[in-house]
């Protein structure tokens, strides 16, 4: 009774699983103490309460609100809002973000499943350094059935420029193995590598952002294979020093690398989400 395309989609996802389990029945101290605390997803829960206050006190429903400019292209005051954001110290960027730069999804999700469904025709490859986010499978085969192409970075220093030599031995591979690979695929701050190790910090290695030099190193590679380069910074507000991690490596946005002479601007993508408005800025 269904249609073809989505037969290969049913089969149950064990990441999603999980998920659906723990959300399904989430802990509340008062209403629900038996219900359970999820440690696999990322969310901001220390500030819901202040949230919540802050939106109950400002939110106000106008009639520009109810149309369909509110969504498509977006209220003029949502776009100058993120291209104040985005123009802000902590991206940095070259170039000013204008508006006609943003493009807006329901979420970090729809928004990867439609730059893989754009970028890539079906099997093409995405290469993704391991350990990676599980939701990136799901993400780019559910609808544009690309192939996955990991890169092990077992034994090497994940934020190393020698992780960017293992990415373009796999992106060789995959080539003899006939398959294209059109996307690269960077996290940063780094998901599920973000998170501090006491053994790597003893090593030195307390960097889970990508310093600029190794970024500019990925777009290199991009560039003399003609890929596209998606750097997925929704953490981008997630970084810190700690007592034992002091001078952790800084948060690097590629909106403010300069692409001259490095990658044509049209192959960057830059990934970032705020609650469930996301916008994807193509930096042209």
């Amino acid at each position: 009774m269904l249609s073809t395309r989505v037969q290969a989609t049913l089969a149950p996802s064990p990441l999603y699983a999980a998920f659906a389990k723990a959300l399904s029945n989430p802990y509340h101290p008062i209403k629900n103490p038996d219900g359970m605390i999820s440690l696999g997803i990322a969310e901001n829960t220390l500030m819901y309460s202040e949230l919540a206050e802050f939106l109950d006190s400002n939110m106000r429903i106008s009639p520009d609100l109810l149309g369909y400019s509110a969504v498509m292209p977006g209220l003029p005051s949502l776009r100058s809002g993120l291209c104040k954001l985005y123009n802000s110290t902590l991206f940095d960027p070259v170039l000013e973000v204008k508006p006609e730069h943003l493009y807006f999804t329901s979420g970090c999700s729809a928004l990867l499943d439609q730059l893989f469904w754009t970028l890539c025709d079906e099997g093409e490859g995405v290469l993704i350094g391991m350990p990676m986010y599980g939701g990136f499978v799901n993400d780019m085969r559910i609808r544009a059935k690309c192939k996955l192409v990991p890169v092990s970075l077992r034994g090497y220093d994940a934020f190393s420029k020698d992780a960017v030599r293992r990415y373009e031995e796999e992106f060789l591979k995959a080539k003899e193995e006939g398959i294209t690979v059109r996307v690269l695929v960077l996290c940063t701050p780094h998901n599920p590598l973000g998170q501090y190790d006491s053994t790597l910090w003893r090593q030195g290695l307390t960097c889970r952002c990508y310093s600029r030099e190794v970024m500019e190193e990925y777009m290199r590679l991009c560039e003399k294979y003609q890929i596209h380069f998606i750097s997925d910074e929704i953490y981008a507000f997630t970084t810190f020093s700690t007592n034992d991690v002091p001078n952790p490596t800084p948060f690097v946005s590629c909106l403010s690398i300069p692409k001259d002479n490095l990658i044509d601007p049209k192959l960057c993508h830059i990934v970032h989400g705020m609650s469930k408005v996301v916008p994807v800025i193509s930096h042209h």
